[in-house]
């Protein structure tokens, strides 16, 4: 009798498999352990570990009371090890293959003193730092009314990508203060009886109102959005504040016939010139009376660039006086300043693990990756936090934490479990793969400000 080919195939598959036994699937996975020590050879507790593939996901522990740690199930193959540590210089090295026997010999990792200057300045850039910085200036309002969102005073403001462009606009059109100035203008064009063919009463005002939320929202979107996003310019004012009064009026007035590119340079406002044209034209659709194109458009530039010298001359020399929530000086004696609300991720060394934690209990915990501010390093990996467990809940991985500090060199960063002020309430925590160790993250409490030289 003829054995059937597929049969016959699974029966050799099956057979392969029994055959090779289980250093086969052995191979499947790897792991990488080793130890931390300084230079006297004293075991380092709670380095933080990374281990990166290459294009692939990084893997997170931290060292123990030995010094040693270890990362299991890896894919076989190389991969680059970095520890941090708090004081300490980092230690990296490259080509670290993943181990599939356990005789194979753990690394032995010696970290240096850090030099005494440990931050790094870069150019602003980043997605993440851009977010950050858009999230303070979403806080900005004049006599804490008015929204003052497009004007970063940051030092270093890192470039918006289209999306935080759309958000910004979005947020300012649909910001309260900007609906209720559209219904005062709509209000007093009745009064004057501007544009007498909408009529009076609720019909005329509410075409009155209509027809400006309209026009603000081409502007917008045309200009601060669309035009910026397919043209690589940022729709904001970038406050100087430098010199005399004379030399920022200069600025302020310059500014209104350039912008700054998304690579950071400067060059003409292409973006703001056709906004305000295509928004000019977009308005013949719903404004009544007859315009020739040629008062459309001298008015429409006109009062482009004059709004534009007036709007910067007031945000250059007294509006920043009358905004609040804006950031804190970070130039100068008064240093960087690592904003509320930062998410800060940590992991667990000792008092709380996968098993979970006991309240009452203090924990111990070190930074997983470094806060930045404006482009400045503040804290670095392996920066030690602690704490007190107050509340563990059961049947969830959620845990309640109180009074956690992080240490960020000589400044004492206190940390929340909520990015929303006066909402503490427990955290979510996970298990990290392939070590066991948990990972939480919290939120910078207040501003705290650095020195100049952290």
């Amino acid at each position: 009798m003829l054995v059937p080919w597929k049969a016959l195939l699974r029966g050799v598959s099956i057979v392969a498999f029994l055959v090779a036994g289980p250093g086969a699937r052995a191979q499947d996975s790897g792991s990488i352990d080793g130890k931390a020590v300084d230079t006297t050879g004293a075991p380092i507790l709670g380095a933080v570990v990374t281990v990166q593939p290459s294009g692939g996901e990084s893997h997170t522990t931290v060292t123990d009371s030995q010094g040693a740690f270890q990362i299991s199930s890896l894919r076989p193959g190389n991969y680059t090890v970095k520890i941090s540590a708090s004081g300490l210089a980092d230690w990296s090295l490259e080509d670290v293959p993943a181990a599939v026997t356990p005789q194979s010999r753990p690394l032995l990792a010696i970290l240096h003193v850090a030099p005494a200057v440990t931050s790094v300045t870069v150019g602003a850039g980043g997605e993440e730092v851009a977010q950050e910085q858009l999230h303070q200036e979403e806080q900005q309002r004049v006599l804490a009314v008015l929204p003052n969102y497009y004007v970063a005073y940051e030092e270093h403001p890192a470039r918006l990508a289209p999306k935080q462009k759309l958000h910004l606009g979005l947020k300012l059109l649909f910001d309260p203060a900007t609906i209720a100035g559209v219904a005062i203008t709509a209000g007093i064009q009745q009064h004057r009886n501007s544009y007498w063919q909408y009529g009076q009463g609720a019909q005329g005002f509410a075409k009155r109102f209509g027809a400006d939320y309209a026009t603000a929202t081409s502007n917008v979107l045309i200009a601060s959005v669309m035009g910026a996003s397919v043209l690589h310019q940022d729709p904001r004012y970038f406050y100087s504040g430098k010199g005399s009064a004379a030399r920022r009026a200069w600025y302020a007035v310059e500014s209104a016939f350039r912008a700054k590119s998304d690579n950071g340079k400067w060059e003409p406002p292409y973006a703001g010139v056709i906004g305000a044209i295509a928004a000019a034209e977009l308005s013949q659709t719903y404004l009544p009376g007859s315009r020739t194109q040629y008062t459309l458009l001298g008015r429409a530039l006109m009062f482009h660039f004059a709004g534009l010298i007036g709007i910067n001359l007031s945000q250059e020399l007294f509006l920043k006086k009358l905004t609040t929530h804006k950031p804190e000086d970070q130039s100068g004696e008064n240093g960087p300043v690592l904003r509320e609300g930062t998410p800060v991720t940590l992991i667990a060394v000792d008092g709380f693990g996968a098993s979970g934690a006991r309240a009452g209990q203090t924990v111990t915990l070190v930074l997983a990756r470094e806060l930045m501010q404006g482009g400045t390093v503040l804290a670095r990996a392996g920066d030690i936090a602690s704490g007190l467990v107050t509340q563990v809940n059961t049947g969830g991985s959620s845990v309640e934490l109180q009074r956690v500090t992080l240490r960020a060199g000589p400044v004492n960063v206190p940390l929340r479990s909520s990015q929303a002020r006066g909402s503490a309430g427990p955290v979510q925590y996970r298990v990290l793969p392939g070590s066991g160790k948990v990972e939480v993250t919290l939120f910078v409490a207040e501003n705290v400000k650095f020195p100049e030289s952290q």
